[in-house]
């Protein structure tokens, strides 16, 4: 009962329904088998939608909920002609490539792309038919490696992606003058803000936008955002946090770092966006409204989807004629370093502020910001791991030196701070 009233869900007698899907590995018909037996033996009805997205499955929960058009090619088409009416038509079609890492996302993109042929090029790279899930590749290996994922050839400034195992992360990268640059979350989050942002501004919309990031966005996304007027707010790391955080703007921006992100448009928004659209005369607020309301269509609301963010990426960039560099550009990221350490027990290290600061044990958030205080430009906080029994570090300075000698005082400090409790005890 405490579930259903959080989610806003009314029980009846009735039977309940459950969505199920599955993605490419070996297991899953099994998983389905499963999961469909014991659902069913609770009198509940199975719609099993086969192999897909995560986000896929999401879109179409929530279309089922809202009593709309709900099937995989529903999807398809739903986003197909969202792109195709912002993007338009060029003499010259572009092309991208994008990593799919050996996942169940290069289904998506292969269904896809011929509605798009017309418009743009879709070349799907490690596509699973003789590479292993994630190994070398994906959105996980590109963030931490910083560097290209394998079985992808790419020129100079090409547009490239690299999407994570069930597609609902998505990263860009390019190169220049033989140099590789990723662009992550934050960089997404702040083109779609700057973007929506423009749009709104030029239709005239007394409207409320705002970003949701967590701790660990990039200090130079904050700032950046910041100057442009754009409302940030931190919360704890997780996409729920983000995602109700992101409910209390009428049009909320939220992404981690990782890749994984929306924007919602709330009732509110969406109403006064139609109404404008119709009813404006004014050229170009005609034309802003106009694409605001396109951009609304091309991106799935229920949860971060890689194929969806990769289509509206490329709308904007064609749209505002941006180039990989001039997007990369906006601003420059602070140099970071992230540690892991291993302490005894996690539990002992208590945060507040949305985990950017220690209020237990006491006196150990002092250290840290003695430690910050000898740096130019820095910032760093500790967080216990919601996985491991460890803590996760991480630094921002103004050089990577800098980032790399502070995340590894800041560590030891933690290491021996705890060590020091446990020999009282």
């Amino acid at each position: 009962q405490d579930f259903s009233d959080e989610a806003e869900v009314t029980l009846t007698s009735s039977r309940g329904r459950l969505v199920v899907g599955r993605d490419t590995r070996e297991s899953g018909p099994d998983i389905v088998a499963a999961v469909t037996a014991g659902a069913e033996n609770l009198q509940c009805k199975v719609h099993n939608i086969g192999v897909c997205t995560t986000p896929q499955l999401h879109w179409i929960v929530k279309q089922t909920n809202i009593s709309k058009p709900n099937t995989l090619q529903d999807y398809y088409r739903t986003f197909a002609e969202g792109f195709i009416h912002l993007y338009g038509k060029d003499d010259v079609k572009h092309s991208i490539k994008v990593d799919c890492a050996n996942g169940v996302g290069a289904i998506a993109l292969r269904t896809i792309a011929p509605l798009l042929s017309d418009h743009i090029d879709i070349t799907i790279c490690n596509d699973g038919s003789t590479g292993r899930l994630n190994e070398n590749c994906g959105a996980d290996f590109v963030k931490l490696m910083q560097n290209a994922p394998q079985g992808v050839n790419y020129v100079e400034n090409e547009h490239c992606y690299t999407i994570d195992g069930d597609a609902d992360r998505s990263l860009f990268f390019y190169s220049q003058d033989h140099k590789f640059y990723m662009l992550d979350g934050d960089k997404i989050a702040t083109l779609f803000a700057w973007f929506l942002n423009s749009l709104m501004q030029e239709a005239e919309l007394n409207l409320s936008l705002g970003v949701v990031q967590t701790a660990y966005a990039n200090g130079s996304s904050t700032s950046y955002l910041y100057s442009k007027g754009i409302p940030v707010v931190c919360v704890p790391t997780g996409v729920k946090h983000l995602h109700k955080r992101a409910e209390d703007f009428d049009v909320g921006v939220y992404f981690e770092a990782n890749g994984h992100g929306t924007v919602l448009f709330s009732d509110t928004a969406m109403e006064m966006i139609n109404i404008r659209s119709v009813r404006e005369t004014r050229k170009t607020q005609k034309s802003a409204v106009t694409r605001l309301l396109a951009f609304s269509k091309l991106i799935n609301t229920a949860v971060g989807d890689a194929v969806t963010n990769i289509l509206a990426i490329e709308t904007i960039l064609k749209l505002c004629k941006l180039s990989p560099a001039s997007w990369n550009e906006m601003y420059t990221d602070l140099p970071y370093r992230q540690l892991k350490i291993n302490i005894r027990d996690r539990d002992i290290i208590k945060t507040t502020d949305a985990e950017r600061k220690i209020c237990s044990p006491e006196g150990m958030q002092e250290k840290v910001d003695a430690l910050v205080s000898d740096f130019s430009s820095a910032r760093c906080f500790v967080r216990p791991s919601g996985t491991e029994n460890c803590v996760r570090v991480h630094a921002e300075c103004a050089t990577q030196r800098e980032a790399d000698t502070l995340a590894m005082s800041v560590g030891s400090m933690v290491f021996d701070f705890t060590e020091a409790l446990y020999s009282r005890l």
